[in-house]
């Protein structure tokens, strides 16, 4: 287990730029890339290949795309192929880890990560508003190993990074998207979650490490997120192979290798659909997205989105 050499050491400062420069990119999306990503992801899953593959130009245009998938009756595969291959992946580069640490770090990092999931209203990952339900999360805790001290000082710097251009692409996208669904935490299942539920299962290792690390309010229920948290899953298993020289489960590289290469995606039995890049991203010499009415992101089917006043994107 080898720890940083300073807070934003050069390897998690590659590591940071890889995933905000994906997050960023408005170079067209590489299909050959994409589509051979999608295949592996399916492998990796134990899922026959999809028949097909249907490119939209915009997320708002996926988004238009999915609910036409999911009328027709195609059945999802995001848990499977989304969650589950990456939750994988992340509990494997973490075995190394948890199996170096000594029985006192384990009791030091379970103790600081129940308080902390006590004392701001969680307990397993999930909110409890009575006495019922927090005896059953008593009874089935949190199934995943805690973060240790050192896992939590390397992780935090990148995923700071990364969630920063999240806030600043992702979340304004998905205001375009429909005012009236990000007004509420009721998502389609295909955005993320197959079971439409906004509660994190207790074994849902990707949401559990990256809330610890970043100690954020609410914002794995905030739809944003639930539309396409790859990104950050992705930059937690790169930072644990990259600095913590552990290996993560090969299922990965597919849904790596997607992100790299295109937009958005979404698995579906027979069918995968994924989304373009935008064509092109306004940024000043300061590194603010414009705001002021021009449009921060132009997609290719005409649509936009605008930038919140302020915000700062880091340096690609």
């Amino acid at each position: 287990m080898k720890p940083p050499t300073s807070p934003m050491s050069a390897q998690a400062q590659a590591v940071a730029n890889r995933w905000t420069q994906a997050a960023l990119s408005c170079e067209p999306a590489d299909h050959a890339r994409a589509e051979a990503a999608v295949r592996l992801a399916y492998q990796a899953a134990g899922h026959p290949e999809p028949s097909r593959f249907l490119w939209c130009p915009s997320p708002p245009a996926a988004m238009e795309q999915l609910h036409r998938v999911i009328d027709d009756g195609h059945t999802s595969l995001i848990t499977s192929i989304r969650r589950d291959n990456l939750n994988r992946s992340l509990a494997a580069a973490r075995a190394p880890i948890w199996e170096q640490t000594s029985k006192l770090d384990r009791f030091t990092a379970h103790g600081d990560f129940h308080q902390f999931m006590e004392w701001t209203g969680y307990y397993g990952e999930q909110r409890y508003d009575g006495v019922e339900a927090r005896y059953d999360l008593m009874e089935y805790p949190y199934r995943c190993n805690p973060v240790t001290e050192l896992e939590g000082a390397t992780l935090a710097p990148v995923l700071h990074a990364v969630r920063q251009v999240y806030d600043l692409v992702h979340s304004p996208i998905w205001a375009s998207i429909d005012r009236n669904i990000t007004a509420s935490y009721t998502l389609l299942p295909a955005r993320y979650w197959d079971t439409g539920s906004s509660i994190v299962d207790q074994d849902d290792e990707g949401h559990a490490v990256v809330r610890y690390c970043l100690n954020p309010r609410d914002w794995f229920f905030d739809p944003a997120w639930n539309f396409y948290p790859d990104w950050l899953l992705l930059a937690t298993i790169d930072t644990y192979q990259q600095l913590l020289e552990t290996t993560p489960d090969p299922a990965w590289e597919g849904c790596r290798e997607v992100a790299l290469a295109a937009g958005p995606w979404w698995p579906f039995a027979d069918v995968a659909v994924i989304s373009e890049h935008p064509t092109s991203l306004r940024v000043d010499g300061q590194g603010q997205l414009h705001g002021e009415g021009e449009p921060a992101v132009v997609w290719l089917d005409g649509s936009q989105t605008w930038a919140r006043e302020g915000n700062v994107l880091p340096p690609p």
